[in-house]
């Protein structure tokens, strides 16, 4: 199961080529994971993070641009999980432009406890929260370097 959220490119979301600069494209997948949380898993995040005092830290990314995005156009941002463990967990994005694959990324996150930043175990109702947005894909890159 993948949520998918619109994101309009934005003037400032362009580089003097006129395309859409890179780490923006970042931005865009930890807004959608954010809104996962929140409209998704019906879990705030906000909540996670200062009540509960867990975070999700990225630990590893691997990236593919395949064509760029310019201002005025609308992309969708897709996103779900290859892999979920006791710690961590490897969320896939991938940004189209009208169903044509624009860009991929495999993210690694691991649980960690905000007050001593070291890594803690995924908070049981959050794992089953995450566990039917598991699925495999062979859009993006090769995953497997972010298992280890």
């Amino acid at each position: 199961m993948r949520l998918t959220k619109q994101v309009r490119v934005r003037f400032g979301h362009a580089d003097p080529a006129r395309i859409v600069y890179y780490p923006r494209f970042f931005e865009w997948f930890h807004d959608t994971f954010e809104t996962w949380f929140d409209e998704v898993l019906q879990i705030n995040y906000a909540e996670v993070l200062n009540g509960r005092r867990v975070g999700f830290p990225t630990v590893q990314v691997a990236t593919e641009f395949k064509e760029p995005a310019r201002f005025g156009e609308v992309v969708d941002v897709e996103m779900f999980l290859s892999r979920l463990t006791e710690r961590s967990g490897t969320v896939e994005y991938r940004v189209r432009r009208e169903g044509r694959l624009l860009a991929t990324a495999s993210v690694k996150v691991v649980a960690m406890n905000l007050d001593t930043h070291t890594s803690t175990t995924i908070p049981e109702d959050i794992r089953t929260a995450l566990e039917p947005y598991l699925e495999e894909d062979d859009e993006g890159p090769n995953t497997a370097r972010l298992y280890g």
